[in-house]
């Protein structure tokens, strides 16, 4: 074995020497910076080679055929990130031991999964995602019969989800079907449930339609149903998860799905990320929402839910992102939402691949902020997404989740706008200090906006805007210093800004129609005109609270590259 793997090397020129190791069964150069052909004539002179990995790397051009001379024992092979062209040489047909083959982020392109892939039958792991494969998914794939995961996710795939892996006379073994960001059509099919095993499905950012079949629904592997941006319609059945079930992730936001959120769905104990925005889901939230212990992110917004959000929330120890936004929800806000304690799990988040698009949080927008399952997604496809050009100024962030956060106490995004909710905020929300987001806007809320609030020490977006809020700004404000997005307007506030601290600083649209409030940014206080509590009241009404610093804003923990649209 010889591991050369993250140790920043740069070459132009392979080393010859390694000829003589003709004993070597393992070779690992990845992680580097190689840029050259990949030498063919030399590695196919390494006749004992069983696993060969020089993926993230920069090697261009096709892939040698001279590679195939190690073909009678190589079982695994990882080419991936790299700049390849071409499609893999027809001699790998005699890879007959190989069960690995890692071929993503390339650009790669051609036939080869049909003319060569299908005749490796000791095939396991498939993996060819962000690459520019055409046509639809080769019928002849299911000639390896081995095949465990299957990931194509990315491509230019045509045509129908393929149903061939399934059948009743072929005993499957897939557990993973990755097809994310195709161009699919059709319906989902109906065969899939007779693959027993399949615990993944991703077959979002395609354009499938019709309703999702309920053979999907009672697999009983079934642990991630991942199929938004399509255009799928029906409803969530009522006996999902009725016998528990290993469900963690359900996300089928962004489709036509209509009917209620079925009782049932709080026995998917194990459901850790459930996204149903952007459909036309309507009645009430279940009110035992709270048995959902391992939830993680909840995401109704933009349906046309109603009634009351259930005090039963607060039972979701592990809740951490909470998007209610743009329905018809009534009543007052609950106090138990500020209950959530944030205990995720490190293996729950970290290395997930997320989207965090910043929409500028207009009433048009239907939601200031987007999170999205990000899994195979070409950046350059999620920037002409209708969510996107829905609004102006939009910001997409995508990355992979680097865990940062252990027991937070508290949730980090709220957003309730955009409902039909009264009452005052509760004043234990200013206890949420690990809060990042808290959108409350577009509601019937009065009452004043607590002094509490200036525990919210890692808020960066605080809207309270076009609500019926009246009474003073409080001077606690004035100690966030995360914060960079503010919008009160449109509420009936009065008294001075109160100056020092970010308040001051913010354009005067953010205290616009407001008619008792004055001071900078907004035209000066008259004589005698100032705010109700004086220095020394404020002194005596702060609350010692202990805070810490989450190492992100607004971005749940995430290593990210920008991308603005």
């Amino acid at each position: 074995m010889l591991n050369l793997s993250h140790n920043g090397l740069f070459a132009t020129g392979f080393p010859m020497s390694l000829t003589n190791c003709r004993s070597l069964e393992s070779l690992d150069i990845s992680h580097n910076l190689i840029q050259l052909r990949i030498p063919g004539s030399l590695l196919g002179k390494m006749k004992n080679l069983r696993q060969l990995v020089l993926a993230h790397n920069e090697f261009f051009g096709e892939i040698p055929p001279e590679m195939g001379g190690i073909c009678g024992t190589l079982e695994e092979l990882d080419l991936s990130s790299n700049q390849l062209t071409g499609g893999l040489p027809s001699n790998f047909v005699s890879c007959s031991s190989l069960f690995s083959l890692k071929l993503g982020n390339n650009q790669l392109s051609g036939s080869f999964l049909d003319t060569v892939v299908s005749s490796l039958t000791s095939l396991k792991y498939l993996s060819v995602p962000f690459n520019n494969i055409t046509g639809p998914v080769p019928q002849s794939l299911t000639n390896c019969t081995r095949l465990q995961v299957l990931d194509l996710s990315s491509n230019t795939l045509t045509g129908n989800v393929p149903s061939e892996f399934c059948s009743r006379t072929l005993d499957s073994v897939l557990e993973k079907l990755l097809l994310p960001n195709n161009y699919l059509s059709g319906s989902v099919p109906s065969e899939l449930g007779l693959c027993k095993k399949l615990r993944t499905i991703d077959l979002s950012f395609n354009n499938l339609n019709g309703s999702i079949p309920q053979e999907i629904w009672t697999l009983p592997e079934i642990s991630d149903l991942v199929m938004w941006a399509n255009q799928l319609r029906g409803e969530i059945p009522e006996g999902i998860c009725i016998k528990g079930g290993n469900l963690r992730t359900l996300i089928l936001n962004n489709n036509f799905i209509t009917g209620t959120l079925p009782k049932s769905i709080v026995n998917c104990t194990n459901l850790f990320w459930l996204s149903l925005s952007s459909n036309q889901i309507s009645g009430e939230i279940p009110s035992d929402i709270g048995n959902l212990v391992n939830l993680g992110i909840l995401q109704l917004g933009n349906n046309s839910l109603s009634g009351e959000i259930p005090t039963g929330i607060g039972k979701c120890p592990s809740l951490m992102w909470l998007d209610l936004n743009s329905n018809k929800l009534t009543g007052p806000i609950p106090a138990t939402v500020a209950a959530q304690s944030g205990l995720i799990v490190p293996q729950d988040v970290s290395g997930r691949h997320y989207a965090f698009v910043r929409t500028g949080g207009r009433p048009e927008c239907r939601g200031a902020w987007w999170l999205v399952e990000f899994e195979g997604i070409r950046p350059d496809r999620l920037a002409n997404f209708p969510m996107v050009h829905s609004c102006p100024s939009t910001t997409i962030y995508t990355g992979v989740i680097v865990y940062s956060f252990a027991g937070n106490g508290s949730m980090i995004y709220l957003d309730l706008s955009n409902n039909h909710l009264s009452g005052s905020i509760p004043e234990n929300l200013g206890l949420m200090s690990f809060l990042e987001f808290l959108s409350l806007g577009h509601n019937n809320i009065t009452g004043e906006i607590p002094f509490s609030f200036g525990g919210l020490k890692s808020v960066a977006v605080l809207n309270l805007s076009h609500n019926k809020l009246q009474g003073f700004i409080p001077r606690s404000l004035g100690g966030l210093w995360l914060l960079s997005d503010l919008d009160v307007s449109n509420n009936n506030l009065s008294g001075c800004i109160p100056s020092g601290g970010q308040l001051t600083t913010f354009p005067a649209l953010t205290y616009e129609n407001n008619s008792g409030l004055c001071g900078v940014p907004l035209p000066p206080c008259e004589s005698g005109e100032g705010h109700h509590a004086s220095s020394s009241s404020y002194r005596g009404k702060k609350q010692d609270m202990a805070v810490g610093m989450v190492m992100c804003v607004v971005a749940i923990g995430m290593v990210m590259y920008i991308m603005a649209v």
